[in-house]
């Protein structure tokens, strides 16, 4: 038995491979929290075999603290960019005791290498809390163990680092070449080095037009963007901003107003967020503030709350993700450039689930004729008024539930400024809604569409009462 295996605790295998795959979930959510879009994350914990070799090479005292590699991680970017952004974040998260970039060291004709080494420790104190599982693998590890090393590299360097590792570095081939071989070879490394430099600088400059467009073109509109619990209710008829429609410079506005004491968002953030009101059909300053208004936005703060300063787009997302949910997800999934995005959104959705509650009442069409679909899903105004509409004139008629200025069979017979909303219905026949109306307002629709429903076995509750109880004021 060699002197290393001596030292070897054989049953800490059992568990170190659980470990690296805790450390790799972790930094994914952490990258995909913050929006970077990562090639590969990638963890291992080493060998026996291998951590014997390290031990029988190198004069250890605590191989168990010394050996900083036995878990390790590597991150590849991109971009220099999300590799320069994802190693923020590993400095905002964890106690680093090693953060270098070996290939800054070398010499010019070993040029070539880039990658961000760190070694860690633990988290730091005042990282968010939650994260790191008490008691899990990776808790143990840091206890026992000296360091876990995270490498940070772009997906050309490290390409140039693969090959270069495989022939040179540890290439037997380079070793029994006679010197004036392994000078040419040094010499082409580095010019393929300086090929790499230049294919991360062309990265950047295609990711910075990508973001800053001179000009966007018309997408064909995606199913998925669209669905019928999209509709918001307006909580009062003085919608002074209503007529404002949502662009960047609108949008910006509003969310410097709303958001005072986070970041600003820079143009392809605000480009971004434009994104996301629109998969959500708001389309002026009023209809987005009349959706967030209905949620409390304190308490999405308060579940949301992150170590790092977030932009105001950011809050924006957060409050739509709480007014919406998993609908929202469904519909902005394919909004922006993060591929992972819908499970971005499905962590963040698990801090507000069912923990915001909404500030308006919502309605529920009950009764055996109320579609199955239907049954037990909480519905704004608006969508509970084209929905009950729909019912009626499917059982009874498209005649049955027009009313003068608010459903009608064609969209000129509603003012322009009430911003009907088409239903189709199964016949083929198409109704037009006004969509533009108070609480009130549609609470009354919604009882003199119950008057017209004569014998169907079908009506409306509120906040689980009966909405023919109530007394809504009559539409002017």
């Amino acid at each position: 038995m060699s002197e290393s295996q001596q030292f070897t605790d054989y049953t800490d295998w059992d568990w170190l491979p659980a470990a690296a795959e805790e450390v790799e979930t972790y930094l994914k959510r952490l990258l995909d929290e913050s929006a970077i879009t990562a090639h590969d994350v990638t963890a291992r914990a080493k060998s026996i075999a291998s951590f014997n070799r390290k031990m029988d090479r190198k004069s250890y005292s605590d191989p168990k603290r010394e050996v900083t590699d036995t878990v390790a991680v590597r991150i590849i970017t991109y971009s220099i960019t999300d590799r320069n952004r994802a190693a923020e974040l590993i400095r905002g998260r964890f106690h680093a005791y090693e953060d270098r970039n070996p290939g800054a060291e070398k010499d010019d004709d070993h040029r070539g290498y880039d990658c961000q080494h760190f070694v860690v420790q633990g988290e730091l104190q005042e990282a968010e809390s939650g994260w790191l599982v008490a008691g899990g693998h990776l808790a143990r590890y840091f206890e026992n163990f000296g360091g876990l090393e995270i490498q940070i590299r772009t997906v050309a360097a490290h390409a140039w680092a693969e090959f270069e590792h495989s022939r040179r570095y540890k290439g037997l081939q380079y070793q029994a070449i006679s010197e004036e071989d392994r000078e040419t070879l040094d010499i082409m490394f580095g010019a393929a080095a300086d090929a790499r430099r230049a294919l991360d600088e062309a990265f950047i400059v295609i990711d910075r037009i990508l973001a800053r467009p001179t000009r966007t073109r018309e997408f064909p509109e995606h199913e998925a963007y669209h669905s019928a619990d999209d509709d918001i209710t307006l909580p009062d008829d003085e919608d002074v901003n209503g007529q404002i429609k949502v662009d960047a410079d609108s949008l910006d506005a509003f969310l410097a107003a709303r958001f005072p004491a986070d970041k600003k968002s820079s143009d392809e953030g605000l480009g971004f967020a434009c994104d996301l009101v629109a998969a959500c059909d708001l389309n002026t300053i009023g209809e987005l503030e009349a959706a967030l208004n209905v949620i409390d936005g304190d308490k999405v703060r308060e579940l949301m709350d992150t170590s790092t300063t977030v932009t105001r787009v950011r809050r924006l997302d957060d409050e739509l993700l709480a007014r919406f949910g998993e609908v929202y997800i469904e519909q902005t999934k394919f909004s922006g450039n993060v591929k992972t995005r819908d499970r971005q959104l499905e962590w963040r959705y698990d801090r507000l689930r069912n923990k915001v509650p909404l500030k308006y009442n919502l309605y529920e069409l009950v009764g055996g004729d109320s579609p199955e679909e239907l049954r037990g899903r909480r519905l704004p105004a608006a969508r509970a008024v084209r929905e009950l509409t729909r019912v009626i004139a499917e059982l009874q008629g498209p005649e049955s539930v027009c009313i003068e200025g608010e459903i009608a069979q064609s969209a000129s017979s509603i003012q322009a400024s009430a911003r009907s909303k088409a239903v189709d219905l199964k016949s083929g026949d198409t109704l037009w809604i006004a969509t533009n109306r108070d609480r009130d307002s549609s609470e009354y629709l919604l009882n003199e569409l119950l008057d017209r429903a004569g014998n169907l076995d079908i009506t409306v509750q509120k906040a689980g009462i009966d909405l023919r109880t109530a007394t809504p004021r009559r539409l002017d």
